[in-house]
């Protein structure tokens, strides 16, 4: 699955959520949530912030990994791979990941 498909497929699955801005910046696209990062997409597959409180349940599903860009640990940041992002795992990822922006953790800020 091609980046431009799994965003097209994220899109598509946030229709109808409110407070959904989306950003391009690099090859990456970035969605957010009132103003908080929930999503990455690039070349690799998807990257959602799941927040500590959801970090085991999240690291249980197949494909995913904790994300560590440089070899440094992100909080709560959950790398999935592509071909395990069917459209029923895309929902999964994207309700356990909306929650985590809806106040219950610090935005994650990418520079």
């Amino acid at each position: 699955m091609t980046d431009k498909h799994l965003s097209e497929s994220v899109r598509n699955a946030l229709i109808g959520i409110s407070g959904i801005r989306e950003e391009i910046d690099n090859q990456c696209v970035y969605f957010y949530q009132h103003e908080r990062l929930f999503s990455i997409i690039d070349e690799d597959g998807l990257q959602f912030v799941v927040g500590e409180e959801c970090l085991k349940e999240a690291l249980r599903r197949p494909g995913a990994k904790l994300e560590q860009p440089g070899g440094k640990r992100c909080k709560g940041v959950i790398r999935v791979a592509p071909e395990q992002c069917t459209d029923t795992e895309l929902d999964f990822w994207l309700l356990l990941a909306l929650p985590t922006n809806q106040g219950t953790i610090d935005p994650i800020i990418f520079h």
